[in-house]
C-alpha cells in the first residue's frame, strides 16, 4: 500500500518556523493538511509567514531561552488545539568560534537555545501527548551531533546532548507510541526556492528536510526511524 501524506486534523508546533528551514517545515505540514503553530522571537517575521504559509498558519511568540514563554505557548496550545500531535524542535542558534575565543556568554546563548531549550519545549508537550497516547517529536539536529569541527565546539557540544537526550526520550515514551526521531543534515540552502534537483554543487535544501518530516509523521505508527542523516549528494 503506498503511503498517503494526509495530516489533516493533526496539529504541528515547528520553533524558529519563520523562516528558514523552520519555516519550511511549516509550509510542507500545513501543505499536507495540519494546522500549524509557528513560534520565534520577532512577532512581525512570524505574522508574515504565517500569512504566506495559509490561515490554518499561527504565529505565537516565544523566546526558546525564556521557560516562562515556553510554559505559556504550552498553556495556549493546549487550551486552543489539545496540545499538537506533531512537535518540531527546530529553533536553534550558531555559533562559530575557536574554544579559546568563546567566553561564558556564547557557550550559556547557544547550549540554551538549542539543547535547553528543546528540553523545556519537549518536556512542556509531553502530558497531552501521553494522554492521547500518540505523538511524534522530532529534532532537527545537525551533522555536528556526530563530529566536531574546528570553531564549532559549543555548537556541536548543544547537538551531541540533543542526541543523548533524544535517545533516553524514545525509550521513556515508546511505551506510550511516541516517536522520538532526530534528523541530522549536512550543509543546508534555505533559500525560498528550491532551484535544481540534480548536479554538482548543489546543497541539500531546506524544503527536503521538510518534505522528510511529513513522510516520517505520515508512516504507519508501529514504524520508527530515530536518527536520520541527510547528505547533499553533490555539493563540490
Amino acid at each position: 500500500m503506498s503511503l498517503e501524506y494526509n495530516l489533516n486534523g493533526k496539529t504541528a508546533v515547528v520553533t524558529g518556523g519563520s523562516r528558514g528551514i523552520g519555516r519550511h517545515i511549516a509550509r510542507a505540514l500545513h501543505a499536507s493538511g495540519a494546522e500549524v503553530i509557528i513560534t520565534g522571537r520577532d512577532m512581525q517575521a512570524l505574522r508574515d509567514s504565517a500569512n504566506v504559509l495559509g490561515e490554518r498558519c499561527h504565529a505565537i511568540v516565544c523566546n526558546q531561552r525564556d521557560p516562562a514563554a515556553i510554559t505559556s505557548l504550552a498553556t495556549e496550545v493546549i487550551e486552543k488545539w489539545d496540545g499538537p500531535d506533531i512537535l518540531v524542535n527546530n529553533a536553534g542558534h550558531m555559533r562559530s568560534r575557536p574554544i579559546a575565543e568563546t567566553d561564558l556568554d556564547a557557550w550559556n546563548t547557544v547550549i540554551e537555545t538549542n539543547l535547553t531549550g528543546s528540553f523545556l519545549m519537549t518536556k512542556a508537550f509531553l502530558p497531552p501527548m501521553i494522554r492521547k497516547n500518540r505523538g511524534d517529536i522530532f529534532f532537527i539536529s545537525s551533522m555536528s551531533g556526530k563530529k566536531g569541527d574546528p570553531g564549532a565546539g559549543v555548537y556541536a557540544a548543544s547537538k551531541f546532548g540533543v542526541q543523548g537526550f533524544a535517545q533516553s526520550l524514545t525509550h521513556e515514551v515508546r511505551r506510550n507510541n511516541i516517536r522520538v526521531m532526530v534528523l541530522n543534515p549536512s550543509s543546508v540552502d534555505t533559500s525560498d526556492i528550491p532551484g535544481a534537483e540534480h548536479g554538482p554543487g548543489l546543497h541539500l535544501h531546506a524544503a527536503d528536510i521538510a518534505d522528510t518530516i511529513v513522510h516520517l509523521a505520515c508512516l504507519p505508527g508501529r514504524t520508527l526511524i530515530r536518527d536520520m542523516d541527510i547528505w547533499g549528494t553533490n555539493p563540490f
